[in-house]
C-alpha cells in the first residue's frame, strides 16, 4: 500500500494503424462505442459493461491463463484531500484492507490471496486510487468478492484508526531520506497555493490527528461516502472463464456498491500562478545529484491521445542519435543524460519537461544549456515538423500493436483500470498506440507555449543558494524570476551546425516472417567447444517476430579484486556510451540491446524484433574490438560511478541491510568503502589495459530463443566466436564463490544513519535437494501474512515489515525484515522471537486441509505458464545462469511440493528455532539511539 509519485510519461509511445486492429463484439446489441478494439495477435475476449448502479467494467476472458487478476480504480486521489486532512485519500486506502462486514478478519484478504499463489496491493495517486490483486485462476471468484466488499460494506473499524494512522506516519518517515519524495514535495510547494498540487499528500500523525478519538473516523467516513460511489469506480476482471461468467460474477459482487453520481473532481485552477512561471527554482538534495529540468505547463492534451502532439515533441527532443540535442550537450561534457516527456492531469493541465542530469561542468553552465535547449526548440519549429517523422512513429507503433504480447494479468488489470474513467471503451487497449493524425498546427501551438515566460527552470544540486525550507521533509529551496539577460538570450535563438532533427530510422523491422518452432520445448545445445557453449530454441508459439539473445562472457577477472570490479563497471559504461548514437535508433524501432556487468562477467543482451539483430550484434562486437575512450569520457563516467557509490548511503535501511547480507554471503561482493577507494584511484590507462586483460581467459555461454532458425542462431554464434575467442583464451566457466553459514551464527552491526532501526534475520539451510527447497518455500508462505499482520498491523512496529522464503544459490532459507521507527534491534529481535514461538504453536494445529491451500498456491507459481516470449526467455536464462541446465527445476520442486506433509513443516520450523545457520543485520536508528541516552 503506497502513495504513488505518478508521472504519465508520454514520450514516443507505441502506436497503431486502424488497419492493424480487430474488435471483440460479444453481443450484437452492444453500442459501437462499447466495442473493444484489440490487437490481431490478441486471442483474448473482451467485454465492456456498465452495471445498473453506474459502475463500469472491462472483462477479459483468457481460457489459457493460470493466473487471474482484478483491479478497482476509484477516481479520487490526494488532490481531493480536504485542506485540514492532508493524506486522507491515502489513509482511506490503508483502512479498506482491514476488514468489512462480509469478511471481518483483518488479515483475511491478504491471507487468502497469498495462500492461493497471489499478491495484492494498492496505491494512491493525484486523482486516482488503484486496488489490485492476482491469484491462481481457479480462485478468482472468492478473491474478487473479497475485493468488492471494500466498496460495498467496509467496516472502517475505529479500533484500527489510530493503528493505521501510525502506519501512514511510518510510511511518511520512511521517505525522509529519499530525494524523490523530498524534491517532489518541495517543488510542489512552489505551485499555486490554491491548487491541491501544492500540498503535502502522504499523511502524518499531525495531518491525520485524532485527539478526540472520533473526528478522524468521521472525516474518513464522509470522504468514503462522497467519492466511493459506483459511477466513480472502474473495474477490470481478468479470468479464464467466459465473458458471460465474468459478467455474472461482476454483478453478484459489485451490484451492492452504493449508487451515486460521480462527484465533481474538476479543479479548474492553473497549477502555477503568473509569479511562479518564468522562474528559476533551486532544490537541495541529500544525494550528490545535479539535475536541470525545464518544464512548460500547457492545456491538457489527454483528449488528443489519438494525435499525441506532445509525444511527437518528446520523441524529437529526446532523440539520442547523431545530431541530437543529447549528443551535442554530452559531447561538450555538460550532461550525463537527457529525457523528454509529458505528464497530464486529465481535463486540468499537461506539463512538458526536458530533464537533464548534469556534469559538474554542466552545473556551472545551466543557463547556457537552457539556451541551447531553446535553440533546439527553434530548430524544430523551422525544420522539425515533418510528416515522415510522425509516419515513422506510426509505423513502429503499428508493429508494436500488431505484435503485442500479453503482460502478466495483474499489470494488465491494474493498468487498464486507470483508463476506464477517461478513455472510450473502443480505445482502452490501443490508446497508447494511436498516432492517427499528424497535426502540425497543434504541435506548433504547443511549441509556441514553450517560452521563457511560461518556463520553470528547476536546478537540483547540493551547493545551491536557497532561502526557504519545505516544512515536511525540511528540503531547502528557493524560487526567483529568471534574470533579464537569460530571458533575452532565450528569446534570440541561435543556429548550431551540429544540431539536426532525427534522421530516418533504418532499424525498423521488415522481416516479419514467422520461423517454424523447434520440436523441443526447451533450448538444446547448438554448439559446444572449449570456452563456448551455445543454446538455441526456435520458438514462434507466441506468434511474434521477436527473439532474445543472451551472451555471458564469464571470467575470474570480473571480480577477483576490488579494482577488477570497478574497472569492469567503467569498461561497461564506456562501451555502452560508444554505442549510444548508433544504437539509439535501434531501440526506438523496438530492437533493444544492453550491456550488463556483474561479479561473474559481462552480459550482452539483444531483444525485440529479430530482424537486424545480427547487424546490431556485429556492431556491438566491433565496438569491443575498437574500444578506445578518451580522457573526457573517462573522467565523466568515473565521476558518475563515484557519485553513485557515495549515494547508496541514502537508500532506506532495509535495502542497505539486504546489501550487507549479500556482502557477507558472497566474498567477491565488496563493500562500498572498498569500492570507493578503488574508484577514486583508477586511471584511464587502467581501464584500457583491463579491456584487454578481461578477454585473456574467458568462457562464453549464449542463448538464442525466439524467431531465429537454427541456421540463423549459428550465424550469430559465429559472429561471437570470431570476435571474442581465440585458441589461447578459451577458459572454463567462472562462478563466484559463496559462503555457507552451516551451523554458525553471525551478527553484522551496521550504522545506516537513519531515524529508523533495522533488524534482518536470515536462516540458511545447508542442503540443496528439491525436497528441502519445497518444504521451506511452503513454510515461508505459511508465515508471511501472519508476520506482517502481527508485527505491522497489530503491533505497529513500522511500515517495512516482511518475511518469507529466501533461497540463495539453491540453498533454502527464510528471512524476517523489520524497519522500525519505534523499536531498536533488540526490541525487534524479541518480537520476532515471540512470533516464531507463536508459529510453533500454530503449526501444531495445522491441518492437511490448511496446508493444501498453501500447497496449491505455491504450485500455481511454480507451474505458471509463460505469458510472453520475454518471460520464457528469462526463465530459460535463469536456469542456465543458476546451473539448472535441465530447465525443469520448477517442476521438480513442484513434484516435491505435492507431497510435503504437515510433519515436515513442523520439523522445518523446529530446525529454524534451533537457531543454527543464522545471519543477522542490525542498525540502531537515530530515534532509538537518542531514547537510550
Amino acid at each position: 500500500m503506497t502513495l504513488k509519485r505518478m508521472s504519465l510519461i508520454a514520450g514516443m509511445l507505441a502506436t497503431v494503424l486502424v488497419s492493424g486492429c480487430t474488435v471483440t463484439a460479444e453481443r450484437n446489441a452492444m453500442d459501437n462505442s462499447q466495442v473493444v478494439v484489440k490487437s490481431p495477435a490478441d486471442d483474448r475476449d473482451y467485454r465492456f459493461v456498465e452495471l445498473d448502479n453506474g459502475l463500469k467494467a472491462l472483462l477479459i476472458s483468457d481460457p489459457d491463463t493460470d493466473k487471474a487478476a482484478a483491479a478497482v480504480d476509484v477516481k479520487v486521489g490526494s488532490f481531493q484531500d480536504p485542506d485540514n486532512r492532508l493524506g486522507l485519500a491515502h489513509f482511506l486506502e490503508h483502512m479498506l484492507f482491514l476488514g468489512n462486514e462480509k469478511y471481518p478478519e483483518v488479515d483475511g484478504y491478504f491471507e487468502y490471496i497469498r495462500a492461493h499463489g497471489g499478491s495484492a496491493n494498492a496505491y494512491t495517486a493525484n486523482t486516482r486510487t488503484n486496488y489490485y490483486f492476482d491469484i491462481n485462476s481457479d480462485k478468482l471468484k472468492p478473491a474478487l468478492d473479497q475485493l468488492a466488499q471494500f466498496f460495498v460494506s467496509p467496516t472502517l473499524d475505529p479500533a484500527y484508526v489510530d493503528r493505521e494512522r501510525n502506519a501512514v506516519d511510518s510510511e511518511y518517515k520512511l521517505h525522509a531520506k529519499e530525494d524523490g519524495w523530498r524534491l517532489l514535495t518541495a517543488q510542489n510547494v512552489t505551485s499555486n497555493p490554491a491548487h491541491p498540487r501544492s500540498r503535502f499528500n502522504i499523511g502524518s500523525l499531525e495531518t491525520l490527528s485524532n485527539d478526540d478519538g472520533q473526528s478522524l473516523w468521521n472525516d474518513l467516513k464522509s470522504f468514503y461516502d462522497q467519492y466511493y460511489v459506483a459511477e466513480n469506480i472502474g473495474v477490470v476482471i481478468y479470468g479464464k472463464e467466459s465473458p458471460d461468467v465474468l459478467e455474472s460474477w461482476l454483478k453478484e459482487s459489485f451490484a451492492g456498491v452504493p449508487e451515486g453520481k460521480s462527484p465533481d473532481t474538476h479543479i479548474g485552477l492553473p497549477p502555477y500562478t503568473p509569479e511562479q512561471l518564468g522562474v528559476r527554482i533551486n532544490l537541495v538534495p541529500l544525494k550528490d545529484t545535479r539535475v536541470l529540468s525545464l518544464s512548460f505547463p500547457v492545456p491538457s492534451q489527454y483528449e488528443n491521445y489519438r494525435k499525441k502532439p506532445l509525444g511527437y515533441l518528446a520523441r524529437v527532443i529526446g532523440y539520442e542519435g547523431e545530431g541530437s540535442l543529447h549528443s551535442y550537450l554530452k559531447e561538450r561534457g555538460l550532461i550525463e543524460s537527457l529525457a523528454s516527456y509529458s505528464s497530464d492531469v486529465p481535463g486540468e493541465f499537461s506539463e512538458f519537461s526536458v530533464r537533464m542530469e548534469l556534469t559538474p561542468k554542466g552545473l556551472e553552465q545551466v543557463d547556457e544549456i537552457t539556451a541551447e535547449v531553446f535553440d533546439y526548440l527553434d530548430l524544430i519549429r523551422k525544420q522539425g515538423l515533418e510528416p515522415w517523422i510522425y509516419e515513422e512513429s506510426r509505423l513502429v507503433a503499428d508493429l508494436g500493436f500488431r505484435y503485442q504480447e500479453d503482460a502478466n494479468p495483474q499489470q494488465t488489470a491494474s493498468g487498464l483500470a486507470t483508463r476506464i474513467h477517461d478513455i472510450p471503451a473502443a480505445d482502452i487497449l490501443r490508446a497508447n498506440y494511436l498516432f492517427e493524425d499528424f497535426d502540425p498546427d497543434l504541435i506548433s501551438e504547443l511549441l509556441n507555449q514553450m517560452t521563457p515566460s511560461n518556463m520553470r527552470q528547476v536546478v537540483i544540486a547540493r551547493e545551491l543558494d536557497t532561502d526557504q525550507v519545505e516544512p515536511y521533509f525540511k528540503t531547502r529551496y528557493s524560487i526567483k524570476p529568471l534574470p533579464d539577460t537569460l530571458v533575452k538570450r532565450l528569446s534570440s535563438p541561435r543556429v548550431h551546425a551540429e544540431m539536426t532533427i532525427p534522421k530516418r530510422n533504418d532499424f525498423i523491422a521488415r522481416d516479419l516472417e514467422q520461423r517454424k518452432s523447434s520440436p523441443d520445448d526447451v533450448p538444446q545445445v547448438l554448439l559446444e567447444e572449449p570456452g563456448f557453449k551455445v543454446w538455441s530454441m526456435t520458438d514462434s508459439s507466441f506468434e511474434v517476430p521477436r527473439a532474445n539473445v543472451r551472451i555471458k562472457v564469464s571470467t575470474e577477472k570480473a571480480s577477483r579484486t576490488e579494482d577488477d570490479v570497478i574497472q569492469l563497471q567503467l569498461y561497461r559504461t564506456l562501451l555502452s556510451r560508444s554505442l549510444n548514437e548508433y544504437g539509439y535508433p535501434a531501440k526506438e524501432a523496438g530492437l533493444n540491446y544492453g550491456l550488463n556487468s556483474g561479479r561473474e562477467g559481462l552480459t550482452i543482451t539483444l531483444s525485440g524484433y529479430q530482424d537486424k539483430q545480427g547487424l546490431l550484434l556485429e556492431d556491438i562486437l566491433k565496438a569491443i574490438k575498437q574500444f578506445n575512450p578518451d580522457k573526457a569520457e573517462f573522467d565523466q563516467e568515473k565521476a558518475l560511478l563515484i557519485r553513485r557509490v557515495k549515494n547508496k548511503q541514502f537508500q532506506p535501511p532495509y535495502r542497505l541491510g539486504m546489501d550487507r547480507l549479500s556482502q557477507d554471503l558472497y566474498p567477491n561482493y565488496r563493500n562500498d568503502q572498498v569500492l570507493l577507494a578503488a574508484a577514486e584511484k583508477v586511471k584511464l590507462s587502467d581501464v584500457k589495459q583491463y579491456a584487454k586483460d578481461f578477454y585473456r581467459s574467458i568462457f562464453i555461454e549464449m542463448l538464442v530463443h525466439g524467431n531465429h532458425s537454427a541456421e540463423e542462431s549459428m550465424k550469430l554464434a559465429e559472429l561471437v566466436d570470431k570476435a571474442l575467442l581465440t585458441e589461447e583464451n578459451r577458459g572454463s566457466q567462472f562462478k563466484q564463490p559463496f559462503n555457507l553459514l552451516k551451523e554458525k551464527n553471525r551478527t553484522i552491526k551496521a550504522d545506516f544513519n537513519h531515524n529508523d532501526s533495522l533488524y534482518i534475520s536470515y536462516f540458511q539451510r545447508p542442503d540443496t535437494d528439491d525436497r528441502d527447497r519445497a518444504v521451506y518455500s511452503l513454510l515461508g508462505r505459511l508465515m508471511a501474512t501472519p508476520f506482517f499482520n502481527q508485527l505491522r498491523t497489530e503491533q505497529q512496529l513500522g511500515y517495512i515489515v516482511f518475511a518469507g522464503a529466501r533461497p540463495i544459490e539453491r540453498h533454502p532459507g527464510l528471512i524476517f525484515v523489520v524497519q522500525s521507527p519505534v523499536l531498536g534491534p533488540e526490541g525487534i529481535e524479541k518480537k520476532v522471537a515471540e512470533f516464531l514461538q507463536g508459529q510453533k504453536e500454530r503449526m501444531k494445529s495445522l491441518t492437511d486441509e490448511e496446508l493444501a491451500q498453501y500447497r496449491q498456491g505455491l504450485l500455481g507459481d511454480l507451474l505458471k505458464k509463460d505469458a510472453n516470449l520475454d518471460e520464457r526467455s528469462s526463465r530459460f536464462w535463469q536456469s542456465l545462469d543458476g546451473k539448472e541446465t535441465g530447465f525443469q527445476y520448477r517442476k521438480q520442486i513442484a513434484d516435491e511440493v505435492e507431497t510435503v506433509s504437515v510433519e515436515e513443516i513442523q520439523q522445518a520450523l523446529s530446525d529454524v528455532l534451533e537457531d543454527k545457520g543464522r545471519l543477522t543485520v542490525e542498525s540502531v536508528g537515530k530515534t532509538q539511539a537518542v531514547s537510550k541516552n
